[in-house]
């Protein structure tokens, strides 16, 4: 294959941007981590808190810390030279069409003419991203969907274009599966791929089931946990890993792409469930990255971490 990936580029240094970034650590290819300037002191300050974010988070994201040392943090002002040495950049920023091509234009101008371009969005159409770029920037261009967090999550979603070259979507296959240790799935350009598709389609109903007949997220994540052979983060708990914002902008951009789907819609648009995640987005309770949502970290008197759990009819978290 003609496709080397020696220097690699992430830009956005969120909780995904982050853990991408520290899982090419992993596996041992150099990497830049890129986010905007901030405007009040450090122009590097909202990378270097993406990143120490990163590094503190549980389950770790590096294999140990020392591999911390593969990653260089920077801004998309100072330091955009990195995107024209590297083999592979990757889009992790805000889920906004209009931002991603603007970000997508600038890349297209300084890109190594072999280097891979791709976009982590976890449903925004892949092919829509890189609207009115060159015919080479589509040619190295496609979805690479990750799932959080990706040193643990196994899947890996590779969504070409009708553009994307057929050696680049085998290159990066191969690369994900046997550098970064991914199961790899194909996916078609379509609304929310197909994890997300699934998981917030049955995500949508289970909401809906849940209120209406008044389970507890307690009962709920007993229940659909490991008894059922899932992971422990079961239901709710997987919820706040996600990112309760991120459940709704991903619930939210489905419902219009999908208006053939007449079951979808029911539960995608069912109010009781809607209602209450605007409610605690209302509230900026977001799940982990806040530390609340539908439980809420607090230490008991003996200072020890617990997690309280959120009644769905009162809105409070209780022991």
């Amino acid at each position: 294959m003609k496709y080397q990936i020696h220097k690699a580029v992430v830009i956005g240094a969120g909780t995904m941007g982050a853990s991408i970034a520290a899982h090419l650590a992993n596996a041992g290819v150099p990497v830049t981590l890129l986010d905007i300037p901030s405007k009040d002191g450090d122009k590097n300050k909202i990378v270097i808190n993406g990143w120490e974010a990163c590094l503190k988070a549980k389950p770790a994201n590096l294999m140990s810390a020392e591999l911390k040392t593969f990653v260089k943090l920077g801004n998309l002002e100072d330091d955009f030279g990195a995107v024209a040495e590297a083999d592979w950049i990757c889009e992790a920023i805000i889920e906004n069409l209009k931002i991603k091509q603007d970000l997508m234009a600038r890349i297209d101008e300084v890109r190594k003419p072999n280097a891979i371009v791709s976009t982590n969005t976890s449903g925004i159409p892949v092919h829509a991203i890189a609207e009115g770029r060159s015919k080479e920037f589509k040619k190295h261009f496609l979805g690479m969907h990750f799932f959080n967090p990706p040193r643990y999550l196994k899947l890996l979603e590779i969504i070409p274009t009708a553009d994307t070259s057929k050696e680049v979507v085998e290159f990066i296959s191969h690369f994900g599966e046997y550098r970064l240790g991914k199961g790899i799935v194909l996916c078609k350009d379509t609304p929310n791929f197909i994890g997300n598709r699934v998981a917030f389609g049955t995500g949508a109903f289970g909401l809906d089931f849940i209120i209406k007949n008044g389970y507890t997220v307690d009962e709920v994540d007993s229940i659909t946990g490991p008894l059922m052979g899932r992971p422990k983060t079961a239901t709710f708990r997987l919820i706040d890993l996600v990112g309760i914002d991120v459940w709704d902008h991903v619930g939210r951009n489905l419902a219009p792409l999908i208006p053939h789907d007449k079951l979808g819609q029911e539960y995608l648009k069912a109010e009781a469930p809607n209602k209450l995640i605007s409610t605690l987005i209302e509230r900026k309770w977001l799940g982990n990255k806040t530390k609340v949502g539908f439980y809420k970290e607090v230490r008991n008197a003996e200072g020890k971490k617990e997690f309280w759990s959120l009644d769905l009819n009162t809105l409070e978290h209780t022991p």
